[in-house]
């Protein structure tokens, strides 16, 4: 997951009132000025300037040393320096702080998704996921899916990729996973249908070279001549040395 999302998907969570000048800080609520350094350091991440980022987060735990979001923010700035130690420190202490955090409970599954700590990554991911109040379930759906086909929890893969195809309907990588699911499974009329969502879903953008080998798969089983022609000649354009024509040339009647 770009850390450019992960900045920008916090910055829409903080409240206006977290907005305001700093030359009366003293003045106003700790927590409020700590949550409008926060703001300011995903901002200055945001635009590539980690050293000012830095500055702002640390005077934000000066303000509010109880701040979830700046431990958050900490661990964003701290894994694109690739200080993933740290980085995980600071997202299990925001998390300590609020555990109802899917902002970073999703920023850490991110994290250990990259560790390659696939077990832990998809609990994150599922919490995330189950939180009505969280306005990017699909980010998080995706990766429960993606880890679980990983982990050959084929089961939880085809239950995620059917609740991220409810959030999103017009998403086309679901409906092609499912497709590919269903048709592994031998559910042929199922991959089907799944198949011509994604063809709907997809519109004019031209399909990858695994799309169009299930896509010459479906059509066998058919025997739709046309399809397979139609589809055989864009792998051979596009995708010559693709394993999946290699794979259509051998098994081809």
């Amino acid at each position: 997951m770009k850390k450019s999302l992960l900045v920008l998907l916090f910055l829409g969570c903080l409240t206006a009132c977290a907005v305001q000048e700093f030359e009366g800080e003293r003045k106003v609520d700790p927590v409020a000025a700590a949550r409008a350094r926060v703001a300011i350091a995903a901002e200055y991440i945001q635009k590539g300037q980690p050293e000012l980022a830095l500055q702002h987060l640390q005077r934000a735990l000066e303000q509010d040393p109880k701040s979830a979001e700046a431990y958050n923010i900490m661990g964003v700035l701290l894994e694109q320096d690739d200080n993933l130690t740290k980085a995980e420190q600071n997202y299990q202490k925001a998390l300590s702080l609020n555990s109802n955090y899917p902002q970073a409970r999703n920023n850490y599954g991110v994290l250990l998704f990259r560790l390659k700590r696939y077990k832990e990554a998809i609990e994150q991911f599922e919490i995330a996921a189950n939180d009505l109040a969280y306005d990017r379930r699909e980010v998080a759906l995706d990766y429960v899916a993606r880890i679980a086909l990983m982990l050959n929890n084929k089961e939880k893969a085809y239950a995620s990729f059917e609740r991220l195809l409810r959030l999103s309907p017009r998403a086309v990588e679901p409906a092609l996973a499912l497709a590919q699911l269903a048709f592994d499974d031998k559910k042929y009329d199922e991959a089907g249908r799944y198949y011509q969502k994604f063809l709907r879903n997809l519109g004019k953008q031209r399909q990858s070279a695994a799309s169009l080998w299930l896509g010459i798969r479906l059509a066998r089983l058919k025997k739709d001549i046309d399809t397979i022609a139609s589809y055989e000649l864009v792998l051979r354009e596009f995708y010559p040395q693709s394993p999946e024509y290699q794979e259509h040339l051998k098994t081809r009647p």
